[in-house]
């Protein structure tokens, strides 16, 4: 075969030596080390010729064998294998293993020849002392073997940070412990070189390169244990003075969770042996954490049901899914753990612990619908990252983001306060000559205040659950929804139908009454008793059709009525959006509010709209155009019965006028000049009594008019539902 190939070079640490084969056995790579061993300097030899012609005399006896293996391997009859050899001048652990197209054949020294029965039995009792959940036993278990300087456990997080969260040392003291490092200290191209082995070795940082020849560029020199630490973490090493270093990578649930890293001032060389006992016990750490973390999944899921069915419940017993989850808040809160919880829903709002006030709140609902389209989203640095966009100070870091359904106008958020951590930044320098090299890392310690705890995977369980559950019952409603719109349209026809009857059926025999009446003034004298009694005949005759139209069409309406299923509405927020409706649609000069304490009603939303638009916006059209609109809006409890009080400083109704203000069309006299129809006070009058509440009105032309809607209370409120207020 010719070498006529361009030939990368490529670097391997120092400890061991490697040789990779085509399927056919002939060399396809070649470390420094390899070419010392069989006293050759020019690699171009060996590369491309068969494995045999120089390397059966270097394993001799042995080389039979590793070529059976190298086949059975070849062929996937083994997964891989490791031979321990004695050769003539030294022992080594052989290994022989598939990657791709490639036979890897590497090997080191040995440097015990066996392990003894007290070492068994010592790591035996080591395993027996590791706890499910206890890094700290993990760390000191693998140290009273390796009995490096120290020894931690680094956590990845979700948000890129690196936490310690084990430690052990030799001479006792905690050196990272808690610490969290920068995104930048596990970046993800680091991720395949630990998740490849199940440990990575170097026992001299400062003499780790040998050369690595090659005629294959498709070999992946990551594949092999000698491959080097990245820079990265060589130089931070190197930098903590750090000669020695082992990483053994922990995989929880098939993922990259973290690494349990040994550091040594000195250089230290870890047999084999005692590296796979490490693993073992890693593994079988991690096994125990895997079945601790299941167990927490199972105890979690019964009370997941638990809260599943009481939500499910209350779902079926109120009207809307909102109601539901009021009820639930705090239960709701604590399974994901989190500080504060908040509903938003169609501009009303709920909110039970550490949360954002109501103005922030709309703000971040604004900027996650602006900048995201997932109904789920997490940031547990949203305050850091995000802060300077809300006004105020925020009170929570993190948050966790669920829109119900495909509208935006339900959602739900949960916030989680800040986490205060010791964080270890890490700054590179590169190279001075242009080099893509880095030639330095800069360490800084500084405290972060704006992260919160990552949200698990059982806590978004939890969430996902939770929102297929509201879909579920979401669904089920539509129909109830659609017959409420259904209901509620057919009484605006009613009413629209009166309207019409009574404008048009009542025309004519009005008219008739009408002529008459001027007919009899003028003509009175004149006529005899025959002609008078037709006329009289005539008018009564009118006034009973008048009557019978009237009584038909109430009668009708009667049939009409019905009741409406009520839940418990809060009213701040609608109350507030009417009245900036009202001053729109009227447009007065000068207009001033004051809210007082605007409690919840038992109630149907889309109704208690139709009554409080009228009720403020007559407050408003009817108020004199010079002094301006000033209203005060307060409610109170009486008599198990919430009572809101609208109170104007309008024109006024007259006295006379009073009695007849909830008759339809019957309007005051002192507002001829103003466009109106008299429906409005009757359409009110009649949806509170459908409501089961009443309605009263005090009045004083020129000093203003007071109305009171009685709405009785079905149960108790909920509690958060008392605290929403402007």
């Amino acid at each position: 075969m010719e070498n006529n190939v361009p030939l990368p070079i490529n670097f391997i640490q120092q400890f061991g030596s490697l040789i990779v084969l085509d399927f056919d056995f002939h060399i396809t790579g070649v470390s420094e080390n390899v070419l010392h061993t069989v006293n050759q300097t020019e690699h171009n030899l060996i590369l491309g010729s068969k494995f045999d012609l120089y390397f059966a005399d270097l394993f001799g006896k042995h080389f039979v064998k590793i070529c059976q293996v190298l086949e059975n391997i070849r062929d996937k009859k083994y997964p891989r294998q490791i031979l321990p050899l004695k050769l003539p001048n030294k022992r080594i652990y052989l290994k022989l293993s598939l990657h791709d197209d490639h036979l890897f054949i590497e090997w080191e020294e040995q440097y015990k020849k066996y392990t003894s029965a007290k070492k068994i039995n010592e790591f035996s009792f080591l395993l027996d002392t590791i706890k499910p959940n206890n890094w700290d036993l993990v760390c000191h278990a693998i140290n009273r073997i390796l009995h490096y300087d120290h020894v931690f456990v680094v956590q990845v997080q979700e948000t890129g940070y690196s936490q310690v969260i084990a430690e052990d040392t030799l001479d006792g003291k905690a050196y990272y412990r808690n610490m969290e490092f920068s995104k930048s200290f596990m970046p993800k191209e680091v991720f395949p070189y630990y998740s490849m082995c199940s440990y990575r070795y170097s026992p001299n940082l400062r003499d780790n390169q040998q050369q690595f020849y090659s005629i294959d560029p498709k070999i992946n020199l990551l594949e092999s244990q000698l491959a080097p630490v990245p820079e990265l973490h060589r130089l931070f090493l190197s930098e903590k003075e750090v000669t020695s270093a082992l990483f053994f990578s922990i995989h929880v649930g098939g993922q990259f969770w973290g690494l349990l890293i040994g550091h040594h001032h000195k250089e230290k060389n870890i047999d084999l042996q005692q590296r796979k006992l490490c693993t073992f016990m890693i593994q079988n750490a991690t096994s125990k954490y895997e079945n601790y973390i299941n167990q927490d999944l199972l105890e979690r899921g019964k009370l997941l049901k638990d809260v599943e069915v009481n939500l499910k419940i209350d779902l079926l017993k109120y009207k809307t899914a909102n109601c539901a989850l009021v009820q639930h808040m705090g239960t709701i809160m604590d399974m994901v753990n989190a500080d504060g919880l908040a509903i938003f829903n169609q501009g009303d709002v709920y909110f039970h612990g550490i949360c954002p006030n109501k103005g922030q709140l709309y703000e971040i609902i604004t900027f996650i619908q602006t900048h995201s389209e997932k109904a789920l989203f997490k940031d547990n640095n949203f305050r850091e990252s995000h802060g300077e966009k809300i006004k105020g100070q925020l009170p929570f870091a993190g948050l966790m983001y669920l829109k119900i359904g495909l509208l935006s106008d339900q959602v739900l958020i949960w916030f989680r306060k800040e986490t205060v951590s010791n964080v270890m930044e890490m700054h590179v320098t590169p190279e001075t000559d242009g080099n893509d090299g880095i030639k330095q890392i800069d360490l800084t310690e500084s405290v972060n205040y704006d992260i919160a705890t990552p949200w698990n995977d059982v806590e978004i369980s939890f969430v996902l659950r939770l929102n297929q559950i509201l879909k579920e019952s979401i669904v089920g409603k539509l129909k109830d929804k659609q017959q409420w719109s259904e209901q509620l349209l057919a009484l605006n026809n009613e009413l629209e139908m009166l309207t019409f009857t009574l404008s048009h059926d009542l025309k004519n025999p009005l008219a008739i009454l009408k002529m008459g009446i001027q007919f009899l003034q003028n003509s009175k004298q004149s006529l005899n008793p025959a002609a008078l009694q037709k006329w009289y005949s005539n008018l009564i005759a009118s006034t009973e059709s008048i009557e019978s139209i009237i009584n038909n069409v109430v009668l009708l309406s009667q049939r009409k009525t019905g009741t409406f299923t009520k839940d418990p509405i809060p009213m701040a927020y609608t109350l507030d959006q009417i009245y900036k409706e009202s001053i729109i649609l009227h447009n007065p000069a000068l207009a001033t509010v004051d809210y007082g304490k605007l409690l919840p009603v038992w109630g149907e939303k889309s109704a208690l709209y139709q009554i409080f638009s009228n009720i403020i916006g007559n407050a408003i059209k009817y108020s004199p155009g010079t002094a301006g609109v000033k209203l005060h809006i307060d409610s109170y409890f009486e008599d198990e019965q919430v009572c809101y009080k609208i109170k104007d400083q309008g024109i006024g109704i007259p006295k006379e006028n009073l009695h007849s203000i909830f008759e339809i069309f019957k309007r005051g006299k002192n507002v001829d000049h103003i466009e109106g129809t008299g429906v409005g006070l009757s359409l009110v009058k009649r949806i509170m009594e459908r409501l089961g509440g009443t309605i009263k009105i005090d009045s004083e032309e020129e000093k203003g008019t007071t109305v009171y809607l009685y709405f009785p209370i079905v149960e108790e409120f909920p509690p958060s539902m008392l605290l929403d207020d402007l």
